[in-house]
C-alpha cells in the first residue's frame, strides 16, 4: 500500500480543520514528532486510527484512499435544509415563506425530542392537535438540557435551554432584574398590551404615530404617548431596540412614528407563548423524560 496516500490525506485533513501538528498530537496523546512522521511517510499505531478518523469525521478507509469521504451528521442535515430551502425559493420565487423548510425543521426538532427517549425505537410524526383537543406538551429534562415542545395549534413552539455548569448565569436572571421587572409591570396593564399588540400588527417597515395607535386601540393619546416613551427610552432602550421609531417631518411639524424591530419580534411572541404555557400548563405529555437531579439555582446562604 502506498503510504503517501495516508500521509497526504492526513496532512490535507489537518490543514482543512486548521489545526497544527501540536494540536492534533495533544488530542491524540502523542508527540508532535509522531504526527510529523505520519505526514512524511510512516503510519500510526493501529489503535490510533479510530481516534484519528473520528477527529476528522471520516472513515478509516478514507484515510487510506479506499473510499469516499463520509459526511458528518451535521453536514448531512445542513445540506438537506439548504436543499429544501432552495426548493421553497424556486417554487415561490421569493424567500418569505418556507413551507417545506418549516415542516422539515419541526420534524428534526421532534426527532431530537423523541430520539432522547431510549425506550423509543421508531420515529413517528409530531402531534399537531387542533384546539378542541386536550392541551399537550413534551419535555426532555436532565442535568444538562431542557427541551419543551407544545403540541397543539395554540402552543406550537419549541424551547431549548442548555444548563451551564456555572449556576450564576441563571442566578443573574433573578438578581439583575431592573428592566425585566419594568417590562412585566408594563405588560400588567391591558392598555399597554393593546398598544404593543397593535405595533406587532404592523408589517415590516410600517410605522404608526400616537394618533393612529390611539384610534386603533381606543387608548387615550396621553397614555399611548407616555407608554411608548417608557417602552422606547427606558425598558427597550439599546443600540438595537425592540421598539423602533423615526421622526416624520411635514411642512408644519415633526412627528415621531413607531414600529418594531423585525429581528426581535419572535422573541416577544415567544415570551407571550411561554407565559401562557406557564400559567395554563398542558393537561398531559405525549412524551416526558425527567432525569434531572440538580436544582436550577443555588440555595441562598444565610
Amino acid at each position: 500500500m502506498d503510504n503517501k496516500v495516508f500521509s497526504s490525506t492526513l496532512q490535507s485533513l489537518r490543514k482543512e480543520k486548521k489545526v497544527t501538528q501540536e494540536q492534533l498530537a495533544t488530542h491524540l496523546g502523542v508527540s508532535p514528532q509522531a504526527v510529523s512522521k505520519w505526514e512524511n511517510g510512516s503510519y500510526p499505531e493501529g489503535d490510533l486510527l479510530p481516534a484519528i478518523a473520528d477527529y476528522f469525521e471520516v472513515s478509516i478507509d478514507y484515510l487510506y484512499g479506499r473510499g469516499g469521504r463520509d459526511k458528518s451528521f451535521e453536514q448531512i442535515v445542513f445540506e438537506k435544509i439548504r436543499e429544501v430551502s432552495i426548493k421553497d425559493f424556486e417554487r415561490d420565487g421569493k424567500a418569505e415563506t418556507h413551507r417545506e423548510l418549516l415542516r422539515l425543521i419541526k420534524n428534526i426538532q421532534w426527532a431530537i425530542q423523541t430520539g432522547s427517549w431510549i425506550n423509543n425505537e421508531t420515529f413517528f410524526e409530531r402531534p399537531n392537535d387542533p384546539l378542541d383537543y386536550p392541551k399537550m406538551g413534551s419535555v426532555v429534562l436532565d442535568n444538562l438540557l431542557y427541551s419543551y415542545m407544545g403540541l397543539r395549534e395554540d402552543n406550537d413552539f419549541h424551547l431549548f435551554l442548555s444548563s451551564p455548569e456555572d449556576k450564576s448565569i441563571f442566578e443573574k436572571l433573578f438578581r439583575d432584574t431592573g428592566k425585566v421587572e419594568a417590562l412585566f409591570r408594563f405588560l400588567s396593564d391591558r392598555d399597554h398590551i393593546a398598544i404593543v399588540a397593535y405595533l406587532y400588527s404592523l408589517a415590516q417597515e410600517e410605522y404608526a404615530g400616537v394618533d393612529t395607535i390611539a384610534k386603533a386601540t381606543g387608548v387615550k393619546k396621553e397614555k399611548v404617548s407616555a407608554a411608548l416613551d417608557e417602552l422606547v427610552h427606558k425598558i427597550c432602550a439599546s443600540p438595537n431596540p425592540a421598539i423602533t421609531f423615526v421622526k416624520e417631518v411635514t411642512s408644519d411639524k415633526e412627528n415621531v412614528i413607531y414600529g418594531v424591530n423585525p429581528g426581535l419580534g419572535g422573541l416577544f411572541i415567544g415570551l407571550m407563548m411561554v407565559a401562557a404555557e406557564y400559567t395554563a400548563p398542558p393537561e398531559g405529555y405525549s412524551m416526558q423524560i425527567n432525569c434531572r437531579t440538580k436544582s436550577w439555582l443555588e440555595k441562598k446562604k444565610k
